[in-house]
């Protein structure tokens, strides 16, 4: 079945690690993304340092289950080059292309919102010690899931309009 439809946010995983090639492969499905005038906006720091894990965690009060992760993808947005306007849109499909590929490999992801909340941006800019120009986005905790959860269809019928 279409990875689409198998996908569902994971917040409780193993200890088993994610392997280096693992990671490689999520970051691939990400850079492949489609961008506004093709400025491919990413950059990746891939965590897995438990203190910066815990700090990462911290952010938010809905992420305190980070920690926990395996592997904590941060996705961070380049200013260079990029096209501003767009960014966030740019982002967000890069993002779900991680989540996607996760499905994949067979394993469990989610994401932890940041942007456009700027409190967040600059307290995770600073745990990452991000350079001048380069923002912080979101985070996706990744590991191998500690339980299958079954995904529900939130298709709804109503929410279409037919003009013909």
């Amino acid at each position: 079945m279409n990875p689409i439809f198998k996908r569902t946010s994971i917040r409780q995983w193993t200890d088993e690690p994610v392997s280096r090639e693992q990671i490689l492969d999520l970051l691939k499905a990400g850079m492949q993304a489609p961008s506004a005038v093709n400025s491919q906006p990413w950059e990746f720091a891939v965590v897995t340092d438990p203190e910066v894990k815990k700090r990462l965690s911290e952010i938010s009060p809905y992420s305190h289950f980070a920690a926990d992760a395996p592997v904590i993808i941060a996705l961070l947005c380049r200013k260079e080059n990029s096209c501003p306007p767009y960014n966030q849109i740019d982002m967000g499909i890069c993002t779900e292309n991680i989540l996607l590929e996760a499905v994949e490999l067979g394993l469990g992801a989610v994401m932890l919102g940041v942007c456009p909340l700027q409190d967040r941006m600059d307290a995770m800019a600073e745990i990452l010690d991000l350079p001048e120009g380069v923002e912080a986005f979101g985070l996706i905790p990744v590991g191998h899931p500690k339980a299958e959860k079954e995904q529900v269809s939130r298709f709804d019928e109503s929410r279409i309009r037919w003009i013909d």
